[in-house]
Parts: C-alpha cells; sequence; structure tokens
C-alpha cells in the first residue's frame, strides 16, 4: 500500500475507533443517565435492633430496626424520612388487625405512619424548618459519629456513620428473637431519587399496608415511615379483635439525640486574655 494510502487508511480507522467508543460511553453513561437503576451504594447493611414492646397479648411486636437518612440500610439518597421497621406476631387464638402506627415526639404530638413518599418528604422538610424557626438545632442524620446498633452489635466502627443509638440491653429493653428479614432488607441499593416510579415500588414493598390482619400464629415484617422527628418518644400500635382491643407502645428513650445535632464543645478559655 502506497504511502499516502495508508496515512488515509489509518487516519479512518482511527475515527472509526473514536466514533465506536464514544457511542460505547453515551450507551453507558449520560445518553441513559435518566433511567432507574439500582446500584450498591457506599452505606453499610441495616443493623438489627430486635427490642421487644412491652407484653399486648395476643399481638407481640418486635423493633427490629431503623433507617435513617444516609445510615445503615438506606437505599433511596436523600431519603427525607425515618423508616421503622417492625415485626407484628399473633400469638392469639383468633384474628388480630393492626389498626393504626403512630410516632410521639417529646411534646406529645403523634404522627401517623405514611403512604405516600413524597408527602412524608414534604412534612419532613416543613417539620425541619419549624424546629430552626424555633431555634431547635436539627440534623437529618442522627448526628456525627454515632452508629444504630442493637444487641449483639456493638462492635461497629463508628466510622461506618449513621445514627449512634445503645444496644437493647443497655436500655433494659426485652431482646426479642432475632428476626429473619426480607431479602431486600438485607441488599444495600441506591435508588435514584429522580425516578419517582421506582422509588414508589420499593416504599410499598417495604411498607407495612394498615389496617392489617394477622391470623393466628402469623407473624408479619415491615416497614412504618414518619417524617424526620426530633427526639422521638414513643411508637404505638393499635390492635383489635373480635372480642377486645388494645394497643402496645414502645418507649423510645434509647433513641434521644435522634435528627439533634452535638452541640459544638466550647474552647477552652485563654490564661493571656484574664
Amino acid at each position: 500500500m502506497h504511502a499516502p494510502a495508508y496515512r488515509c487508511f489509518r487516519r479512518w480507522r482511527a475515527f472509526v475507533t473514536v466514533a465506536t467508543v464514544a457511542a460505547v460511553l453515551c450507551c453507558q453513561g449520560g445518553c441513559v443517565a435518566t433511567k432507574y437503576k439500582l446500584a450498591r451504594k457506599n452505606t453499610p447493611p441495616v443493623q438489627l435492633l430486635n427490642i421487644a414492646f412491652p407484653p399486648s397479648a395476643p399481638l407481640q411486636p418486635t423493633l427490629t430496626a431503623l433507617i435513617i437518612y444516609g445510615g445503615p440500610g438506606s437505599w433511596k439518597r436523600e431519603a427525607l424520612w425515618d423508616e421503622y421497621v417492625v415485626t407484628l406476631e399473633n400469638g392469639g387464638e383468633r384474628p388480630v388487625s393492626i389498626d393504626s402506627a403512630t410516632l410521639g415526639d417529646s411534646a406529645g404530638t403523634a404522627y401517623a405512619a405514611g403512604n405516600d413518599p413524597w408527602a412524608i418528604e414534604k412534612q419532613s422538610k416543613k417539620l425541619e424548618k419549624q424546629y430552626r424557626d424555633r431555634g431547635e438545632a436539627f440534623i437529618r442524620a442522627a448526628g456525627p459519629g454515632v452508629l444504630i446498633v442493637g444487641a449483639g452489635a456493638a462492635t461497629i466502627s463508628a466510622a461506618a456513620g449513621g445514627a449512634v443509638f445503645v444496644s437493647a440491653g443497655m436500655i433494659g429493653a426485652a431482646v426479642a428473637t432475632v428476626v429473619v428479614l426480607p431479602a431486600y432488607y438485607l441488599t444495600v441499593i441506591g435508588v435514584n431519587h429522580h425516578n419517582k416510579k421506582a422509588v414508589m415500588a420499593e416504599f410499598k414493598r417495604r411498607r407495612l399496608p394498615l389496617p392489617l390482619t394477622l391470623a393466628p400464629g402469623e407473624t408479619r415484617t415491615g416497614s412504618v415511615f414518619y417524617p424526620m422527628v426530633r427526639n422521638p418518644s414513643t411508637l404505638e400500635l393499635r390492635w383489635s379483635s373480635e372480642s377486645s382491643s388494645g394497643q402496645a407502645a414502645l418507649p423510645l428513650d434509647f433513641l434521644k439525640g435522634l435528627h439533634v445535632p452535638t452541640a459544638p464543645a466550647e474552647p477552652a478559655p485563654n490564661p493571656l486574655l484574664r
């Protein structure tokens, strides 16, 4: 092949190569950037709390885990809600209906479990503004260097991020039988927060639809979602059956400090200024 023809061939081959690479990158990157993806995140998997509610026969509830903004087990980027994972067991001989689940704050305000992720996020933003307007410090996470830990999980490194809570044994709560969570709780995924359809699908898969009826001996695990509340005080479930009704309430004293930033340490006085 003559030199001019060979140089022309090389230029043509280089152009084809660059065009091919550009097309591949487009298909893998920006050209499909708006499509929904499930991708592993840099957040650790959910940590079990397994804290039993005080006895409320026939219903036997357990707070299995708590998933907060950016914490262990979080699955949506910038999720402006708190996800309380509960396990409900009907230990009686008749069907039991769980009618409602409410979260109380330190001021006595009760928040109903939400069924619309966008409405919950809107409520969280409203609460965040109200807290700050009242001069109450607020942070979407639990605070720096703290973990959500349960019984036997105190060895987790604080470098994992998330929220810091004590173990069940340290708060004197009963430790329930270890709950086997559904697989989608154990796999840390990242849902693109711009894709509402994908977020709604995962939200519905996790959410406990209330009211919910449990057959005798039946157990269900799922999530109840709430806006981000500072210092939550109580998680309360109301139930009813053919012959009776009642409530199961778990004090949340061990969550004191949730969404409250750690106050900065005051600098030591300078002796030269005395």
